[in-house]
Parts: structure tokens; sequence; C-alpha cells
């Protein structure tokens, strides 16, 4: 079975587009979970989920959980996101290369213009070769990608916690502590970006620090160094 693809929406705002890129591009074979909207794509089957929660962590926990119940690997799939055609096809191909060298794999996330560290498009690619740059061929291991389009597997994935922001970065290195590792695949999608979180840094940091410092005091001292 193809990794179904798992989509958790707040407002819906950037939603429509997602999906008629997925609609366009994605086989049809593949299942589409979708949490906060009631949105039947045509020609994929689809499972709808009424999303009841606070923060992204959870509802990314609730949606993956849900999943893994029939399938051993998901795509996550950002609401603000957009697919090329060839999105889906590349991140599978990239993590069957490493399947092939016997690595344990944690996450492996596309690339895309909005994010940080190696996985943003701008970042270490090298010389532009034609209308693209060599680094954008390249399977990258990383310490840190986002979970905007990405592939995980139920054997080594760790559960985000229960917050916004931060989520990511402890996710992974818990599971990096764990003995998996993460990469930045060949696979390229558009990300609009803090659609739902908006962009009041400052207020999002704010809004994650007491459960940090209440329940990892070691990423805590990480984050904020310990005051």
């Amino acid at each position: 079975m193809k990794p179904p693809i798992l989509i958790c929406s707040k407002n819906q705002k950037c939603l429509p587009v997602l999906l008629k890129s997925i609609e366009c591009y994605v086989p049809e074979d593949v299942e589409i979970y979708i949490c906060g909207s009631d949105y039947k794509l045509p020609k994929h089957t689809t499972q709808n989920f009424e999303h009841t929660y606070d923060t992204g962590g959870k509802a990314w926990n609730f949606i993956t959980l849900k999943a893994f119940e029939k399938y051993d690997e998901v795509v996550h799939a950002a609401d603000d996101c957009v697919l090329n055609p060839n999105s889906y096809q590349l991140l599978l191909e990239d993590v069957q290369f490493l399947k092939s060298l016997n690595k344990k794999i944690g996450i492996v996330a596309a690339r895309t213009n909005y994010a940080k560290g190696m996985q943003n498009i701008r970042y270490g690619q090298g010389k532009l070769l034609g209308l693209s740059y060599e680094g954008e061929k390249k399977i990258v291991e990383v310490n840190y990608v986002a979970g905007i389009f990405d592939w995980v597997q139920k054997s080594t994935y760790i559960e985000t916690p229960p917050i916004d922001w931060f989520s990511d970065d402890i996710q992974c290195t818990d599971m990096i502590k764990n003995g998996a590792m993460h990469y930045v695949s060949r696979s390229y999608i558009h990300h609009v970006g803090s659609q739902t979180y908006g962009h009041n840094y400052q207020s999002l940091t704010e809004a994650s620090k007491k459960w940090i410092q209440e329940n990892r005091p070691d990423m805590y001292v990480r984050f904020f160094g310990g005051n």
C-alpha cells in the first residue's frame, strides 16, 4: 500500500489549493486523511476527522496514530503547502533509496521555500547548474526538519510534544536519541507558511515556553539558556 497523505487544517485558508495539487499530481490509489475539513477529493479515498485540538502537536499525533492503525508509513502535508507534479513520488523514491542503505530513518522531508536550515532551498545548494542548484539533486542528512511535507514510519516514530512552537525541534531530537536520523529529500513543495500560527513569533514562543520548562527541562536549557 502506498503511504497515505495526512493533513491537519484549522482555518482551511490554503487547503483548497493543496487538495487541488493532490488531485492533479498524486496517484489515485493514495488515501487522504483530513483533520479539520469535510472536503472529499473526487478521485482519492478520503477520510475526514473533526479538528478539536488546541495545538498542532496534538492534532498531528491524533491523525498520525489514526493512520498507523492501517499503515506502517505515512506522509504529512501542511495545509498551506502546494505539491509539484513529482513531490509525492520523489519523496518516496528517496525513502526507498535510504532503506536500501539500511539506514534507521526518522523523518524524510521535502525541500521548500519557507523553512529553516538545509530544508530551505535557498541554503547550502552549491553551484547553479542550468535552472537549478547542484544540491537540489542530493539527499542530505540533517539534525532537524520541519513537518511541512514529510514521510515517517511507525517503527521509528516518536510523538510530537502537545505544543506548537518548538514541537518539531523536540521530536527530531528525541528520534535522534533513539538512533534514527533525518533527511532532506530531493522532493520540493511550495510552502506559503505561518497561515495557522501567524507571524507573532514572540507570542508563539511564550505559548510553548511553560510546557517545555515543566516537561522538558533539557530542551528548555537548549532553547532559552535555563533562565
